[in-house]
């Protein structure tokens, strides 16, 4: 059976008006570029051959997304090439334009091979197209802005290990057989190797509670990728883990991840991941990316204008055919009245939130503040004090 890869690979390069969204001009010339690449040449780099088998781009708050299934593995220099050529001319654009922090998570020169350590946030999964255990291929692509990689650890352990949340894991046998998370930590800074635990939830010795007690800090440790048990060559879900400070030794925008999730026959359905999202995830992030705030589903192509600016995730399903193309549609998962009621909810609590002001729950861990002023304020302060014996 022929293989296919998705890759989505998202990045802020620009925005109007400060952190909102990207111009019109700047995603028309994306949507232009991924265009040419599915149907073929581009000034003889790749000849007749089409770099891509399908290709979409949208927004969500001030990122863009390049969602991609082509022939290529995982890393390819190829696609990845071709991103960033994508993002650096979306930068131009926003440079002409005068829009807010062109070219922001565009943190090298030029990559060598792949983005690894470049900045855009990359997921990428690699799969048999269509084999006799799954029938159909549908997935979901979740998109957030202004939050750290840690913002999809509560939904994910709720999806794999919460049965009360997510009942297919009772009535499904695949589900049953339980899912091997791979989790990275993301304090890990090395330019050519990752620290990462495997932890399989049908291990007797108490895994659910190993997988919690790590996830639990959304700060340090994240959920990159998700397989089946039943079927363990299966990847179900990839997720972009990556801290641009550790990359650029300073705070230069919050990480923003982006998630493709598998789903339906042998995986969780649609409605049992969007379940682990109606409530309010508080996540890290929020203006200046020094906030604890919840996140608000949002629509595609949805702009940052809320108070301080609000962490957003979108979530967008596809289905795809026999030649790894996607349907003519696409369903904007969070768009509706559905989601009404979560949203007024991560409104109303945003608010409570942000009346802490910088006390308690309402900033982000001090190790977060580190790559702010705060830490200059400090140390200035530092040699003011005295010690007063008693």
């Amino acid at each position: 059976m022929a293989k296919i890869t998705l890759s989505v690979i998202k990045a802020d390069v620009g925005s109007i008006g400060g952190h909102t969204k990207p111009s019109e001009k700047m995603l028309a010339e994306a949507r232009r570029r991924i265009d040419v690449a599915c149907r073929g040449h581009w000034d003889g780099e790749w000849g007749e051959k089409a770099l891509l088998k399908d290709g979409m781009v949208t927004y969500t708050g001030d990122d863009i997304a390049f969602i991609m299934s082509h022939e290529y593995k995982t890393g390819a220099d190829k696609i990845h090439k071709f991103a960033w050529d994508c993002f650096m001319a979306a930068t131009e654009i926003a440079r002409e334009q005068g829009c807010y922090a062109a070219g922001q998570d565009l943190l090298k020169d030029a990559p060598s091979g792949n983005l690894r350590g470049a900045g855009p946030g990359v997921a990428e999964i690699e799969f048999e197209l269509l084999p006799k255990h799954r029938l159909a291929e549908a997935f979901l692509v979740f998109a957030a802005d202004k939050c750290g990689p840690g913002a999809f650890n509560k939904p994910l352990y709720e999806i794999f290990c919460n049965g009360i949340l997510n009942t297919g894991l009772l009535l499904s046998p695949k589900l049953r057989a339980g899912f091997t998370f791979e989790i990275i930590d993301m304090d890990h800074q090395s330019n050519d190797s990752d620290r990462i635990i495997r932890i399989n939830t049908a291990d007797p010795n108490s895994p659910h509670l190993d997988i919690l007690a790590l996830l639990s800090d959304i700060d340090r440790y994240a959920v990159e990728s998700v397989y089946s048990n039943a079927y363990p060559d299966e990847k179900i879900v990839s997720v972009a883990a990556t801290r641009l400070h550790n990359i650029a030794g300073k705070y230069t925008g919050k990480d923003d991840p982006v998630m493709i999730f598998r789903t339906q026959g042998i995986f969780p359905a649609p409605e049992e991941c969007l379940d682990a999202f109606v409530e309010s995830i508080v996540v890290t992030g929020d203006c200046r990316g020094s906030h604890n705030r919840p996140l608000l589903p949002v629509a595609i192509n949805t702009p940052v204008n809320g108070a301080k600016c609000h962490p957003l995730v979108s979530c967008l399903g596809f289905s795809m055919n026999a030649e790894g193309a996607f349907a003519n549609e696409f369903v904007d998962m969070f768009q509706g009245p559905a989601w009404d009621q979560s949203r007024a909810e991560s409104l109303r609590d945003a608010k409570i939130f942000r009346r802490q002001g910088p006390f308690s729950v309402g900033f982000a861990s001090r190790k977060e503040l580190a790559y702010t002023g705060l830490v200059e304020t400090e140390k200035r302060l530092d040699e003011r004090f005295t010690v007063r014996k008693n």
